[in-house]
């Protein structure tokens, strides 16, 4: 094995790290969502109708959903951040 040969298995093997890692997380979140599309999610800045759900793949804080949705009182589309629920802060 030469250098050029090394750097690219240590390359495969990073990229490998990388997915099993966002799929830890994925896990993590998807365990710890209480909402599902179609769902009211309420945040500091209003109300969403959950449209679509993704994850914050962070390594340094907890992992969290990100709910993207239409605001209830103005119709935009928006993300909302689990981490910002009202009803779990409040």
């Amino acid at each position: 094995m030469n250098k050029q040969e090394l750097k690219h298995k240590l390359n495969e093997l990073q990229q490998e790290y990388g997915l099993k890692q966002k799929e830890v997380i994925k896990q993590f979140c998807d365990a710890n969502n209480p909402y599902k599309v179609g769902d009211k999610f309420t945040d500091h800045i209003g109300t969403i109708v959950i449209e679509k759900i993704s994850y914050s793949y962070t390594v340094t804080g907890t992992p969290h959903c990100i709910y993207f949705g239409t605001d209830l009182k103005n119709n935009d589309k928006r993300n909302s951040w689990q981490s910002n629920d009202v009803s779990v802060s409040a």
